[in-house]
């Protein structure tokens, strides 16, 4: 039986390889500069072939983002509840053993010629991930909040840091680093509560 859309092997082989080709050319230039013919040719994809599943560059851009969001977030729903742990969680671990090992989409994404607004999208969520674990939407405190953006800000910027510096320490390393500096955080806005 043949499958159909995504499900069928050489769509996906076909969506991989124009992802990657993108993020090839990322690497490069900002998305504003790069055309439908470059990409498809570096893809070895016609142009028919890449409107049909997309509309433009932003389109296919927009879906890689999507699926980086995605799976952030379910990382998310890991690391939260063991905030109290003295150790980092597997799931940070394995958010850094995904980040070092996808270094190319990584950091085409999060670099100097990615989507701004998608680093943003990025805090956004997590920030109202975090205010969600602690709190009923709407009952947060300003100091939660900018502690919890401080944080944010904090593990994001240092992500980006190591991506764009070669990622010289291990993800071990980074993962017990940021878990420090969460930790420190959410015990100065524990002290203040209580």
């Amino acid at each position: 039986m043949n499958a159909k859309g995504d499900a069928n092997r050489s769509v996906r082989m076909t969506k991989r390889r124009l992802s990657d080709a993108l993020i090839a050319l990322l690497a490069q230039k900002p998305v504003r500069e790069i055309t439908v013919r470059e990409l498809t040719t570096l893809a070895k994809v016609s142009r028919g072939t890449f409107y049909f599943h997309y509309t433009d560059i932003y389109d296919l851009l927009a879906q890689i983002e999507q699926d980086q969001l995605e799976g952030l977030d379910a990382l998310m729903g890991a690391i939260l509840p063991s905030l109290q742990s003295q150790t980092p969680p597997d799931a940070l671990h394995t958010l850094f053993v995904y980040l070092n090992e996808n270094e190319a989409l990584c950091g085409a994404l999060m670099g100097p010629n990615g989507d701004a607004a998608f680093v943003m999208r990025i805090r956004e969520m997590l920030e109202k991930r975090v205010i969600g674990h602690f709190v009923e939407p709407g009952q947060e405190t300003a100091r939660q909040c900018y502690l919890t953006s401080f944080a944010v800000n904090g593990c994001v910027g240092s992500i980006v840091a190591w991506l764009q510096n070669g990622r010289a320490q291990t993800p071990e390393e980074m993962s017990a680093m940021t878990w420090d500096a969460v930790r420190a955080i959410r015990a100065a806005a524990s002290e203040k509560e209580a």
